[in-house]
């Protein structure tokens, strides 16, 4: 992610984890980790859902009794420059799938999700994966380019297909409470796959009819 735009999510984050807050962050990991199941510490990929539940609990938590998330909650009381507020507003949260570099070496993502196909910047670090990996992550648009979130979780390849069926029922519902409820029942399933890997995954990857 660009330098200033990390700069600034960090500082947000530092500043709902002070400790007059911390019986809230207590709150949002719990409502967290329900939706999308129990992280242990001996989990390979611990680290990453951690940092994807700071993405989630800074851009989209919304405390109870208030209307709107943490972030626009410190835009209010703090002087942010418009452009990095902006861009950050427009993070975009969605299951994508690395497609490889283009002949120019930049990086490309297919949102799978909203259908897009998104060229990260051209100084973009190199994605830790391969073509054809598919994770639920953030993008943001930032000076006329694309750069990815830290908090990246891996999907397994051979769920895409009920991934995909799912993920154009719900683009086609128009309804971001929609989307961040896919994706989140999503990152569940994938949870359970880790804890119960004997089970044949389409079992596993059902989404219910009644889910959206």
């Amino acid at each position: 992610m660009h330098e200033s735009l990390r700069y600034l999510l960090e500082k947000v984050l530092s500043f709902y984890s002070k400790e007059e807050f911390y019986p809230l962050l207590l709150k949002a990991k719990e409502d967290y980790f329900i939706k999308t199941g129990k992280a242990f510490e001996e989990d390979e990929d611990y680290e990453a859902r951690m940092a994807s539940f700071n993405d989630w609990y800074v851009l989209q938590f919304i405390p109870e009794g208030d209307s709107t998330p943490l972030f626009e909650q410190y835009l209010e009381a703090h002087d942010i420059l418009p452009e990095l507020a902006l861009a950050i507003r427009n993070t975009t949260h969605g299951l994508f799938e690395y497609i490889g570099t283009n002949f120019r070496g930049v990086h490309q993502l297919k949102d799978i999700l909203h259908d897009e196909k998104v060229s990260l910047a051209k100084n973009h670090p190199a994605p830790s994966m391969v073509k054809g990996d598919l994770f639920i992550g953030r993008t943001v648009f930032y000076r006329e380019e694309f750069y990815l979130y830290n908090g990246l979780r891996m999907m397994p390849k051979e769920a895409k297909s009920a991934m995909k069926k799912e993920a154009k029922k719900v683009r086609k519902a128009d309804d971001l409470f929609g989307e961040l409820s896919f994706l989140l029942f999503t990152e569940a399933l994938k949870t359970k796959w880790q804890r119960y890997g004997h089970i044949d995954i389409n079992k596993i990857f059902v989404f219910p009819d009644n889910r959206v």
